[in-house]
């Protein structure tokens, strides 16, 4: 069988059922999900002929799926040249982790405030989980994907979960550029630590604050420190100290601890 990949192993998408109204959906999620943790990277080439053979969809339902996808901003289609997974230009991926700086900060201080102890316990676990995951950055993301389905379950807000959950397909192509960096798997691994730490004190402002952090963090390293200065983290100055140790020059985004 021919390889999405380039000679890497198949994806292992399942073959969809084969009710007519479902195979454009599973289609699109499998493709989705391969986006999502990293199995096709930005900028792949998506060959319909390898989709439909490893699927076993028609043409027309993965053309119906790589169609939605584009929609999504997932994939990008030109005459002449097909479909490949979307990358994200700078600019582009300075407004995502915006956005996702400003919701995720919202869900964590949900989260410290409504999660129940089991939530609590189980995003403890996950992180734990993280600590042999450092030296595989392609584990250590679908873990990450897992944290954060816990702390917006725990957030209680299905909206914010479902805004967040389309945001980070579009924003993973950055934060696998992230976690390849060399350091950054650990100094992840102790932001989220941090985020666990302040949400077992049940202090939404200090979670959110560190959840905020995580995410400039992380932008300064996939996108660079001078990009990631155009980034607007309004939530952050709203928690930083009234004194000397705040950030000079609201815009920043970034506070110094």
């Amino acid at each position: 069988m021919a390889y999405l990949n380039d000679g890497r192993p198949p994806l292992g998408m399942e073959r969809v059922q084969r009710a007519p109204n479902l195979i454009r959906s599973q289609v699109a999620a499998y493709l989705r999900e391969a986006i999502s943790d990293g199995r096709l990277l930005p900028g792949q080439q998506l060959v319909e002929r390898e989709i439909c053979e490893e699927t076993t969809a028609s043409r027309a339902s993965v053309r119906e799926a790589l169609r939605e996808l584009e929609a999504n901003g997932l994939v990008v289609s030109e005459p002449g040249r097909g479909s490949t997974v979307a990358r994200l230009s700078e600019t582009e991926a300075c407004r995502c982790y915006e956005i996702r700086a400003a919701l995720e900060g919202v869900a964590a201080w949900r989260f410290a405030q409504y999660a129940s102890d089991e939530d609590l316990e189980r995003l403890g676990q996950v992180v734990d989980g993280m600590a042999d995951l450092t030296e595989t950055p392609a584990a250590l993301l679908r873990a990450k994907n897992t944290f954060y389905d816990v702390l917006f379950e725990g957030a209680g807000n299905a909206e914010l979960a479902r805004l967040l959950d389309q945001l980070h397909l579009r924003v993973n192509m950055a934060r696998a550029a992230s976690l390849a960096a060399p350091g950054r798997p650990a100094e992840s691994l102790a932001e989220l630590r941090g985020i666990v730490e302040a949400a077992r004190r049940r202090d939404p402002q200090e979670t959110s604050r560190r959840c905020v952090q995580h995410v400039l963090n992380a932008a300064k390293t996939a996108i660079g420190p001078e990009a990631a200065s155009t980034i607007c983290a309004p939530m952050l100055w709203a928690h930083a100290p009234t004194d000397s140790s705040a950030p000079a020059a609201a815009g920043s985004g970034f506070d110094h601890e």
